[in-house]
């Protein structure tokens, strides 16, 4: 089963529900999770600052 679709959430109900709207029809057989990112908005960030890929620690020698 193909892995769900992580959307940003405003608390504007109208905004939100269209985009979760069009994210349903655009990723069928999906998932469609909406996430409150005040705190990360608040900062001048998105879900991608949550989500990059972060670099291999070696092991300690």
């Amino acid at each position: 089963m193909p892995g769900a679709v992580i959307a940003p959430q405003f608390g504007e109900s109208v905004a939100d529900g269209d985009a979760y709207s069009i994210l349903r029809a655009a990723y069928p057989g999906r998932s469609v999770v909406q996430l409150n990112i005040d705190n990360i908005a608040g900062g001048g960030g998105g879900i991608h600052c949550g989500t990059q890929s972060q670099p291999v620690v070696p092991p300690a020698a």
